[in-house]
Parts: C-alpha cells; structure tokens; sequence
C-alpha cells in the first residue's frame, strides 16, 4: 500500500520480498478481487487472503483516505485509526515521490 502521490520502486520491493516482482495487470487483479470495479481495489488484502507492505511514507498522513472498492465510496481514516487497520501488515520503504 502507498499513497497516490507516490510511486513504487520495484527493486525495493523485490529486495523486502526477496522474489522477481512485477505488477499485476488488469486482468490478474479483477480475478483476485471479483466484488471490486476495475482500479478501486481498496488496500485491505488481509480480508481477501493476501499479505500487504504499507510503505512507510503513509505513516506520515495525519489521514488517510481508501477507495471502498468502488470508484464512488471512499473511506476516510484518522491515522490512529489507519495504524490499528493495519498493524499486522509489514512497513517498509519501497516508493519515491512521483
């Protein structure tokens, strides 16, 4: 997970995860997430069996705001609120400004 403002360094994630890693096409993440519109996938992997890295830059938002699997409901977090969400993911630094 990252904010939108920033952008994903693939080397890095491929170091953190220690495998070849490549983004996934439109196809490939409709597949996995059947009950989301195209692009609105919301970061919450836990409830579809998947493990998320939340880069460390979103740490810094006093809030933040998720797309609820549609392109019309956003969910709005405190950042407390964020950290409980996602307290057992892994945090790791794997973007760059866009």
């Amino acid at each position: 997970m990252l904010p939108a403002s920033r952008r994903i360094r693939l080397a890095d994630l491929q170091a953190l995860i220690g495998d070849d890693v490549e983004l996934a096409d439109e196809q490939e993440v409709a597949s996995l997430f059947e009950d989301c519109a195209v692009g609105a996938v919301p970061p919450v992997g836990r409830c579809y069996g998947l493990d998320v890295i939340v880069d460390d830059s979103i740490e810094r938002q006093p809030e933040v705001y998720l797309e609820g699997g549609d392109h019309t409901t956003l969910v709005h977090l405190s950042q407390a609120q964020f950290a409980r969400l996602m307290a057992d993911a892994r945090h790791a630094h794997f973007t760059a400004s866009a």
